[in-house]
């Protein structure tokens, strides 16, 4: 063979090499880019849900204006374009699942989703208020078609999420959202905040409604930090799963710019947690980031590393983890008592074990409602701040206001219009005024406004020639049994967590009350004691809260014993716990798929926050899809020890 024809043969060799190389480096962006492709409708609940924040006008009819606040229309930014784009995703989701997924992967975890299913599917069924357990209340949309969409949202996260690669992809996706959210956080904190903007206006609301709606003013809070979830609480609740997790994939990255950037998410969420003052997400990341803490000296103990590893670990470990925990708190001592986390934490864990004063009292007494009474059909009789009035009215549809002894302090025709007002100026200890509005049908609702500093309220409806006790909306209240409910715990202190005592107190009863199936998704609102006045009152609360619906037990454990009973709670805290206790196992021995496992410090800080938060639309789907992905490292690391 002559030397040219050598050199050509080694050319066409060369060639053919840099060929297949080619051919296998587009081959593996192909098979990297289908991986993503797969796992594309996750990514979109993990990064767009959030942001999801459009107005919609929802006429109210039925139970959804029956239990609100007497609006007719509810103006909804938060949940009800949320809602249709879980429905969207999740389909999509469904299928990938299974277009892309070969063999369905099985595991343990699957008895615990199926039997929530079942018991979620049953509360529905049997629900007094089926059409609010379908489709969830006003403001929430939890309904049973939601609660559904999170486990196949976690189903299909078990099945189609199997590289270290969609995991970063996730975790990466999650990562630039939420730092979104921080900045939005920080900004909101120093007075500028983006909702109150013309863009976000034009972004939030149509112009056909900006239209109808010629004055409008976003505002949603001062000097508080709350992101997009229009609650600080809340973005509290975001921050408990989102920091930990950026901490710890900063601490198990290898590369040092991975490192730097996760390590930046999670210091930028710190300072949004800051300008939230959420107790429940102080708490929440505290406690994940001390126990990844504990979980990662424990595995460097137990794994025995050599004494060269010993800097390394003490720098890119163990060190950023204590700093999180110093500065965290360090940071929130600089913020005022009234508005510290830590220092009202303190403060009310001491409360928490005082001796009660509320114990032998009658809540009557306390006051300013000292009894309420239905003598007949045309009269109810009220003892306020320890003075007797009646209302009377008769047939002919005229109202009468007496003292104790019979004495006319107001004589009146019941007139249809908004804002009559008749003040009743010669009652001794306090003043009063009424406002009638005319609900149509022969019907009328009273507005009566007592005490003539903060103008305290009680409402009424008069209808053929009959009047009742009623909730704002004018629901008939039934004075026996509404005025004073069934509690356990925290009596004398109602107050603390914001009032979160008082609401656990009448929310546990509930519970026991749904052992076997619940009241159906998101109907917590037609089953709590609405108007147990007597015993808000007792708990030193303001007449104004008396008014406000409690549509939420700011405890998502206490909302899912109710909505689908005590066994469907026992059910999903048992498989948390067991997820919870197998992964930090395997983060202590295993190395193959800590990127899988180390995702359940996250979830660990969002158990701790939903102690004292409620789930909500925005944040619940991101977590039961990291529930998911948590369960695939439980079935890979099970897979490997039986390989091996």
């Amino acid at each position: 063979m002559s030397k040219s024809d050598k050199h050509k043969t080694k050319l066409d060799s060369e060639k053919k090499s840099i060929n297949k190389k080619s051919y296998t480096n587009i081959n593996n962006i192909e098979n990297k880019l289908l991986e993503i492709f797969k796992i594309l409708p996750l990514l979109l609940i993990v990064g767009i849900l959030p942001f999801v924040i459009r107005l919609k006008l929802i006429p109210l009819q039925g139970p959804f204006y029956e239990f609100w606040n007497g609006e007719k229309i509810n103006a909804d930014f938060f949940t009800y374009y949320k809602q249709i784009f879980i429905y969207l995703i999740t389909a999509w989701t469904l299928l990938h699942t299974f277009l892309f997924t070969k063999k369905i992967k099985f595991t343990k975890a699957y008895y615990f989703m199926g039997l929530y299913a079942i018991v979620v599917i049953l509360s529905t069924v049997f629900s007094e208020y089926p059409q609010i357990a379908l489709n969830g209340f006003v403001e929430r949309k939890e309904g049973m078609w939601v609660i559904l969409c999170y486990l196949i949202l976690m189903f299909s996260a078990i099945n189609l999420v199997e590289e270290k690669m969609q995991i970063k992809a996730i975790i990466y996706t999650l990562g630039i959202s939420g730092t979104l959210i921080s900045i939005i956080s920080i900004f909101q904190y120093y007075g500028m905040d983006l909702f109150s903007t013309e863009f976000a206006k034009n972004f939030m609301i149509s112009k056909e409604i900006q239209a109808q709606i010629k004055e409008f003013n976003i505002k949603f809070g001062d000097k508080y930090s709350y992101g997009v979830f229009y609650n600080p609480n809340y973005l509290g609740g975001y921050i408990s799963f989102y920091a930990p997790l950026m901490l710890s994939f900063a601490i198990i990255s290898k590369g040092i710019k991975e490192k730097i950037i996760f390590a930046v998410f999670f210091i930028l969420s710190i300072f949004a947690l800051y300008g939230s003052r959420s107790e429940a997400g102080v708490v929440g990341t505290l406690i994940a980031i001390g126990i990844l803490a504990i979980v990662l000296v424990s595995r460097h103990i137990i794994k025995g590393k050599p004494k060269e590893t010993h800097k390394r670990l003490l720098l890119f470990r163990i060190v950023p983890i204590f700093l999180a925990i110093i500065i965290l708190p360090l940071s929130l001592s600089y913020l005022p008592i009234e508005q510290n986390p830590i220092t009202r934490i303190k403060t009310q864990a001491i409360e928490l074990f005082k001796p009660s004063d509320l114990k032998g009292k009658d809540y009557k007494e306390i006051g300013p409602i000292n009894d309420i009474k239905q003598i007949d059909e045309q009269t109810i009789e009220l003892k306020l701040y320890n003075t007797i009035t009646r209302l009377n009215v008769d047939k002919n549809m005229n109202l009468k206001i007496f003292d104790k002894d019979n004495n006319i302090l107001l004589n009146t025709k019941v007139i249809p219009e908004e804002k009559m007002e008749q003040q009743i100026s010669n009652i001794t200890d306090y003043f009063c005024y009424l406002k009638i509005k005319d609900l149509g049908n022969g019907n009328y609702g009273i507005h009566y406004y007592y005490n003539n500093d903060k103008w305290e309220k009680l409402d009424f409806l008069v209808y053929n020639g009959e009047i009742r006790f009623t909730t704002p909306s004018f629901k008939i209240v039934d004075i026996e049994k509404d005025l004073y409910a069934k509690h356990i715990g925290f009596e004398g202190k109602g107050n603390i967590g914001s009032g979160r005592g008082y609401i656990w107190s009448r929310s546990i009863p509930l519970v026991l009350d749904h052992l076997i199936i619940g009241s159906g998704q998101d109907t917590f609102i037609t089953e709590f004691p609405q108007y147990d006045i007597y015993g808000r009152q007792a708990e030193g609360m303001p007449q104004y809260y008396w008014n406000i619906l409690t549509d939420k037990p700011h405890n998502t454990y206490l909302q899912i014993g109710i909505h689908s009973g005590l066994l469907s709670l026992i059910i999903v805290l048992a498989g948390l716990l067991i997820l919870l206790y197998k992964s930090f196992k395997n983060v202590i021995f295993d190395d193959e798929y800590l990127d899988f496992n180390i995702i359940s410090f996250g979830i660990l800080g969002f158990m701790i926050s939903s102690i004292f938060n409620d789930s909500i639309i925005a944040i619940t789907p991101i977590v039961y899809i990291l529930l998911g992905i948590n369960v695939v490292g439980l079935i890979k690391t099970k897979n490997k020890k039986v390989d091996s």
